[in-house]
């Protein structure tokens, strides 16, 4: 399994001083020491509110960019430590503590699971989760855990570096993995509670749930009072969390029956785990809200009143939904789907959406090309001709590009590239190869006519390699088209409708056998060896490399990117100048 961090549980538990923590942290100690003790905490950190779903008001504490680079790495740090401690769980569905985790597959769903087909679901919540750790019990643990019992001076480093004003501040990046450590006496004693009264327990983050299929809920645990439907939490569950160090949210305590409906952090769990079917229809109708009209107000249902939804949050409560229903299905791509075999609703609708998020809408040309590589090419040689007026206008910004001793200010490429991930893949035919590249465009024909108008919508470029497997993508042109002239990727493009273009690799003069993207490189790159293996730029589908070989990927990022500012990419500049024509409007 790949770290989460390069230094864990045995480095930390060496660390006697905040040198040692600084040196972990990757930060020199004087730096460390200025931003926790001669910092104002007025310049600290910088407080503001969101609202909650139920429309009262959240703090937020968020650190000062200093702050925030070193209680990252803290982070890192320590889910590396707890991941070391408890490794990854065979049984995710017997962990108590589903939140705040990393590489351990936990989440509201496998919490939520524990609690499925029970008689009683009682849930309760903890109030002010993150202000009830305060300095001295963030010190103390890492002084006493038989983990970690680290020497003063180093638990003191870590606890004033994640601690502010006494307690851990809710908006810093290690806030919730330190508070993940010191919830576990709280996590051992409900579940020792929990199993004498034959109850299941589980905890994700301040959200506590209890549920059984007893005739009775134990009345130790919760007791309905004055009235049967307002439910309050019992003596001795009061007792094990004040113990505890913390406090119950008394205005969040429910107990729900198998006869009504049941949730446990938001998910349905009366037969098996779902999304409620009011956020379905909630989240349903803001995506076509926002695919037909451009704006988007959350309904009742949502939990936020009437509010307007930005095109990022609403797809974001679509990959939710998709992540929960996921579970219970077979994940496949839309195009496996037939209409005797229809897809559900739910990655219709998401792929409709991830569609007019990403493309429709974008606010740079994208670029779309057959394969991953073809991306780090493109990049390459566009910096190649950075020089180039046109380039530097529309494919890249120089003064926002990185360069040695420099962090990237911003988004530097002047378009945008439609990256070949599982969601590209699952809802956009883009998963590499020509055949796919042909899919996508008409997908892109038939979605776009759902949507709303785009003022200044920007064009989208599908490069393909212009050989005989893109035979497929000439004959669609035609007919898309209604060309009388002969499609075969002879011109510089193709216009297939209102933004969608087509830009097939250009031929070098005179050249009439088939051409691919690497063949634009010089002769002496496409032959490089590396560690004595030969490039196979062309595979058969379903053909291995040899030992004596080595594929696309390494030749893009070990010989190409590599060796950037080597490589000369002068052939790639007629392809460049096209991509300039669509990007700026010239091309028709």
């Amino acid at each position: 399994m790949k770290k989460i961090y390069h230094h864990g549980l045995a480095e930390l538990r060496r660390c006697s001083d905040l040198s040692d923590v600084a040196h972990l942290l990757g930060v020199e100690p004087k730096f460390l020491s200025k931003s926790i003790y001669k910092t104002a905490d007025v310049n600290k950190y910088q407080a503001f509110e969101i609202k909650k779903k139920n429309g009262a008001d959240r703090k937020i504490l968020a650190p000062n960019p200093d702050l925030k680079f070193m209680q990252s790495r803290l982070s890192r740090l320590l889910y590396q430590c707890y991941l070391d401690i408890f490794g990854t769980p065979k049984n995710p569905m017997r962990v108590l503590s589903h939140g705040f985790q990393k590489k351990r597959d936990l989440s509201i769903y496998t919490n939520a699971c524990r609690h499925t087909s029970r008689r009683f679901v009682f849930n309760a919540d903890l109030e002010d989760f993150f202000p009830s750790f305060n300095f001295g019990r963030v010190r103390g643990f890492f002084l006493k855990h038989n983990k970690f019992e680290l020497g003063e001076k180093a638990a003191t480093a870590i606890s004033q570096l994640a601690c502010f004003q006494n307690s851990l501040p809710q908006g810093a990046p290690s806030s919730p993995i330190i508070s993940e450590f010191l919830a576990q006496p709280l996590d051992v004693a409900l579940q020792k509670l929990a199993k004498e009264h034959r109850c299941t327990y589980s905890r994700y983050v301040d959200d506590i749930s209890f549920s059984t299929n007893l005739r009775q809920f134990p009345s130790k645990i919760a007791f309905p009072f004055p009235i049967p439907e307002k439910w309050i939490v019992g003596p001795s569950l009061e007792r094990e969390i004040t113990r505890c160090g913390f406090k119950v949210n008394t205005s969040k305590t429910r107990m729900q029956g198998r006869t009504h409906w049941q949730s446990v952090t938001n998910l349905t769990v009366n037969e098996g785990v779902n999304i409620k079917k009011h956020y379905y229809k909630g989240a349903r109708y803001c995506a076509y809200a926002m695919m037909t009209k451009g704006e988007a107000h959350a309904s009742n249902k949502l939990n936020i009143k009437y509010d307007a939804l930005s095109s990022d949050q609403v797809w974001g409560k679509l990959r939710h939904i998709c992540d929960i229903k996921d579970r219970s299905n077979t994940i496949q791509p839309l195009r496996n789907y037939t209409s005797s075999n229809p897809a559900p609703h739910y990655l219709r609708l998401s792929g409709d959406y991830f569609h007019y998020h990403r493309i429709h809408i974008s606010p740079k040309p994208l670029i779309i090309s057959e394969g991953k590589t073809d991306y780090t090419y493109l990049k390459e040689a566009i910096l190649w001709h950075k020089s180039n007026a046109r380039v530097a206008t529309n494919l890249v910004d120089i003064s926002r590009f990185p360069t040695k001793g420099k962090k990237a200010n911003g988004d530097h490429w002047g378009v945008d590239f439609v990256k070949h991930s599982k969601s590209a893949d699952r809802f956009l035919d883009v998963s590499g190869g020509g055949g796919n590249l042909v899919k996508f465009c008409k997908l892109h024909i038939e979605r776009t006519k759902k949507f709303h108008a785009v003022e200044g919508q920007k064009p989208v470029i599908v490069i393909v390699d212009n050989d005989k497997q893109s035979e497929g993508m000439w004959t669609f042109i035609k007919r898309e088209t209604n060309s009388l002239a002969k499609v075969d990727g002879s011109k510089t493009y193709y216009k297939v409708s209102s933004n969608l273009y087509v830009v097939p690799i250009p031929k070098p003069a005179g050249l009439v056998e088939d051409v691919y993207i690497e063949m634009l490189f010089p002769d002496e790159w496409l032959k490089y060896e590396l560690d004595g293996r030969k490039p196979k730029l062309r595979q058969k589908k379903g053909e291995k490399l040899q030992p004596s070989e080595y594929g696309k990927g390494e030749f893009a990022s070990k010989v190409i990117r590599a060796n950037r500012g080597k490589v000369d990419c002068s052939e790639f500049y007629p392809l460049l100048q096209t991509l300039c024509d669509i990007a700026d409007g010239t091309a028709t």
